[in-house]
């Protein structure tokens, strides 16, 4: 529900305002990508794997008609290989903002275009094998998720994304200690103005660290040669990472704050809704 609010009012209902800001769009790609994981988690694969009664019909189901896995299983690869991509994506964009201020809006609006279409095909160069591969159920606790059978066989999912996760926690760092540098050395104006976007930055990159910090543990088998546990952290750090960027953005900026719950209480009583100016800081 609050995915569908946070996008609405910043697609449809203040559309105006916030895609101006180059941040603001970054975010909206981040939060679709979080909704359709999310919405793609209620509907199947939890059903899939926690709902034994259901495991049969509904592999029966994955067996019998090839289209629903040959789209379900890359669709859910390739939101997963563009998280990384949007959370570089973010950490430049705030870092650039604080380099540059002045010529920051500009540089990003020539840019915006390709950052789109970089989040929209690059994960191809990583599902590529998914994609040519057959899917098949893949049985464990008494039900089940879709795998593929690779017909590349050093072309692995766990390696291509251990790799694009590294790279990202990299340009994240480096990107977050620039950014931290240069405010402290920001008069206190800029620094105020700036000073929630980069908290939310810095917040969805503490969501993403834990995320890619699980699926690193899954990668080097570190507990699963033991223990199925790395099979509960992983969804885990999923949900977090998916729930939480919404949470982190309307919690970090007071603005998006009052328009999400501000105009739900509005609505709720039949006022009208006034215009208002919005400004980059809390």
């Amino acid at each position: 529900i609050l995915h569908s609010r946070v996008l609405w009012i910043l697609i449809w209902k203040y559309r105006s305002i916030y895609l101006k800001q180059s941040f603001y769009i970054l975010f909206v790609l981040s939060c679709s990508t979080c909704f359709i994981l999310v919405v793609q988690d209620i509907l199947f694969a939890r059903v899939f794997q926690y709902f034994p009664q259901f495991c049969e019909p509904l592999a029966e189901f994955v067996k019998n008609y090839s289209i629903f896995p040959a789209i379900y299983y890359p669709l859910q690869q390739h939101l997963h290989c563009a998280q990384p991509i949007i959370q570089i994506l973010l950490t430049v964009n705030r870092m650039s903002c604080v380099l540059h201020p002045w010529k920051y809006s500009q540089m990003w609006k020539q840019f915006m275009p390709y950052a789109i279409c970089l989040v929209l095909f690059s994960p191809f160069l990583f599902i590529w094998n998914i994609i040519i591969s057959p899917k098949t159920p893949v049985y464990t606790f008494g039900g089940f998720y879709i795998g593929y059978d690779r017909v590349v066989i050093w072309a692995t999912m766990t390696l291509f994304m251990l790799i694009l996760r590294a790279i990202t926690i990299v340009i994240t760092a480096i990107c977050t200690f620039v950014t931290v540098l240069r405010l402290t050395r920001m008069s206190k104006r800029l620094v105020s103005s700036e000073r929630t976007l980069c908290v939310a930055s810095f917040l969805i990159s503490a969501c993403f660290l834990g995320t890619a910090g699980a699926e690193s543990i899954f990668a080097f088998q570190v507990v699963r040669t033991s223990t199925n546990i790395s099979y509960f952290l992983l969804p885990i750090s999923w949900d977090i990472l998916n729930v939480g960027t919404p949470i982190v953005m309307v919690l970090a900026s007071s603005q998006l704050r009052k328009h999400v719950f501000g105009n739900f209480k509005r609505s709720r009583s039949n006022s009208k809704v006034e215009d208002v100016t919005i400004v980059t800081g809390i």
